[in-house]
């Protein structure tokens, strides 16, 4: 993984590394400052917008053109999304898609678009549009984009919309002309199948406008709150009564990649002050089980956030919205919609993923098309440990059930967690593969590295990383100079390959008259360090570890523990290990690998000897 520079100081019995910031030398991100103007016909459906956007070069290239993403142009039956979820037949695709009315279909379109003031010409191609610049845009420089648009909200089949699942009215996600990603790797402009996303950071300025009769819950901070009323309003504070026909909510928000609403006339809206400078709040259509899974949600933020942010680090933003809405439960900035009706179905769980997506995809943005375990398996794994936090056996259980899938489908899926989003051959390898393969990934990083490490490894990627496009290099890098380790060879072995664990014991072996030895057997092909529990017929027991020679380290360094004996490294390259004991064979009652089922090995069968 090349060379680092560690300054250890002494901690314990070991050597902790001291982290500097680990943000490569010359990197950079661009950056946008949007102020867009919505009105809404909620009888006709129909969406009038005005978008202004600042946007700033702070690549060393020059511009000369720029992509924007129209993501509802895709809610159409003749799209490139209906069609590609027909060829893959995608069960997750709401079948409404392919058969939308003219009045329910998604739109986005452009009628102008300025650069500085002067005409630009662009062109359409679905979910994308071209603007080729009237003047090029020139490194360090920057350029206003005025767009005139006009849209149709779908009926939902898809996160946004109307009429979903949730019964809320108004779902406004992915919903204005959004420009597309611009990094090291060129522009990012991929069209929507569905899948993922990726966005600059920058600012928000959103006006919308609509009937009176709507609760507006949204990304960012309202700036009219006392005005506007409906619970935002500061504490005393009295709203004068609108005797108008609409009401303009102006929200603001910094450094987020995305804006998004949700509206309805019979939201509740309920909130709470965990910190200093931060509310959290909770908007729902009040039933017998939406309003229960709402309160049980709201005790277990309040309850569960000093852990999250003592584990992952701080929520940075003033304020979190969980909103009811949105056909299937998704991520946004400073806020989540839930999917959630009178379906008895338990919301925490879910939440708490979509909660722990504002750290990862929100805080930290990474590419979610080219690299979506790096917040999908991360969001999926820090729900795990935030539920099972509470017990050992619940944390077990939790991480048990990611192995069991990964074990289980491992061998039928060919394409690696490496594949893009919208390349792999079959939907259901993407979930996969993003979901559990990438929250095995951190389970088994654990295991490597050790929990100390771990959690200084996780916490310094949030200070090094926050509001800006890491990619998996980039994490494990972070994780490697917290542990004092190579981690390569796993991060390539596990997301980059098929490859898989499997190792075995084989029957102990007397060695002379008073020693045996115990053969262990690398049957499969990704190596890892192994832990080893053997237990004898009189009640004793050891556990022993053995590291990787690929590691160049060790989860317990030589005098750290006396409960653990650590040996020489295992070479990658060798298939068999053998552990000396100086006690009999016919002493030995058990030995098991990975007694305590920290890797997803894919043949559990043979982790087991027993006399």
């Amino acid at each position: 993984m090349g060379r680092y520079l560690f300054l250890f100081l002494l901690f314990g019995f070991g050597l902790r590394p001291v982290l500097f910031s680990q943000v490569p030398a010359g990197y950079w991100q661009q950056r946008v400052e949007y102020q867009l103007d919505v009105r809404l016909d909620d009888q006709t459906h129909a969406v009038q917008g005005r978008e202004k956007l600042k946007y700033f070069n702070n690549s060393p290239d020059t511009l000369r053109r720029v992509f924007f993403h129209l993501y509802w142009n895709a809610f159409q039956p003749n799209s490139a999304y209906a069609n590609w979820a027909k060829r893959m037949a995608d069960k997750s695709v709401d079948k409404r898609l392919f058969d939308l009315k003219t009045g329910e279909t998604g739109k986005v379109d452009i009628f102008s678009v300025q650069q500085n003031g002067g005409a630009a010409s662009f062109k359409v191609n679905e979910t994308i549009m071209e603007v080729e610049l009237n003047r090029p845009l020139m490194p360090g420089d920057f350029a206003t984009f005025d767009v005139a648009w006009q849209g149709q909200v779908p009926l939902a089949v898809r996160r946004a919309g109307r009429g979903d699942s949730s019964g809320a009215a108004y779902v406004f996600t992915q919903w204005y002309p959004k420009i597309c990603a611009y990094d090291r790797h060129g522009w990012h402009a991929d069209p929507f199948i569905g899948r993922e996303f990726y966005g600059e950071f920058g600012s928000f300025k959103v006006n919308i406008t609509l009937p009176k009769k709507y609760l507006v819950a949204a990304t960012g901070v309202l700036k009219n709150a006392n005005t506007i009323g409906f619970g935002y309003e500061e504490e005393n504070a009295k709203p004068v009564p609108n005797l108008g026909l609409v009401n303009v909510w102006k929200f603001e928000a910094d450094n987020v990649h995305d804006f998004a609403w949700s509206a309805d006339p019979e939201y509740v809206h309920e909130k709470t002050k965990v910190r200093d400078g931060l509310v959290l709040r909770f908007f729902y259509k009040p039933t017998p089980n939406v309003t229960a899974n709402f309160k049980k949600l709201q005790e277990f933020a309040v309850e569960n956030l000093p852990y999250i942010e003592a584990n992952f680090g701080k929520y940075l933003y003033p304020q979190f919205t969980f909103a009811q809405g949105a056909k299937s439960s998704t991520e946004y900035p400073m806020m989540t919609m839930m999917e959630v009706n009178e379906t008895p179905t338990p919301i925490v769980a879910t939440a708490a993923h979509e909660w722990m997506h504002n750290w990862y995809y929100g805080m930290m943005g990474n590419n979610e098309n080219d690299e979506h375990w790096l917040d999908e398996g991360f969001a999926n794994y820090c729900a795990s440990d935030i539920l099972g936090q509470t017990s050992p056996e619940a944390a077990a259980r939790l991480r048990r059930a990611c192995f069991a899938t990964v074990e289980g489908h491992s061998a039928q899926v060919t394409d690696p967690v490496a594949t893009p989003a919208n390349f792999f051959a079959q939907s259901s390898w993407y979930a996969f593969n993003a979901y559990y393969k990438g929250e095995a990934f951190l389970w088994q990083l654990r295991y490597i590295i050790g929990d100390e490490a771990f959690k200084r490894g996780m916490l310094r990627y949030h200070t090094d990383w926050h509001f800006k496009h890491p990619t998996g290099d980039d994490f494990v890098r972070t994780m490697e100079r917290a542990s004092g380790m190579e981690l390569d060879w796993f991060y390539a072995g596990w997301i980059k390959t098929l490859h898989t664990i499997d190792y075995g014991t084989e029957t102990p072996l007397p060695d002379g008259g008073s020693a045996s030895k115990v053969v262990l057997k690398n049957h499969g092909t990704l190596p890892v360090p192994v832990e080893v529990l053997i237990e004898f017929k009189d009640g004793a027991s050891e556990r022993h570890y053995i590291p990787l020679d690929l590691q160049y380290g060790s989860r317990f360094p030589a005098g750290m523990t006396s409960s653990v004996i650590t040996h020489d490294p295992w070479s990658f390259s060798v298939d068999t290990y053998e552990i000396r004991l100086e006690k009999p064979v016919t002493s030995i009652k058990s030995v098991a690998i990975d007694p305590d089922e920290w890797t997803a090995d894919t043949n559990r069968k043979n982790n087991r000897w027993e006399f």
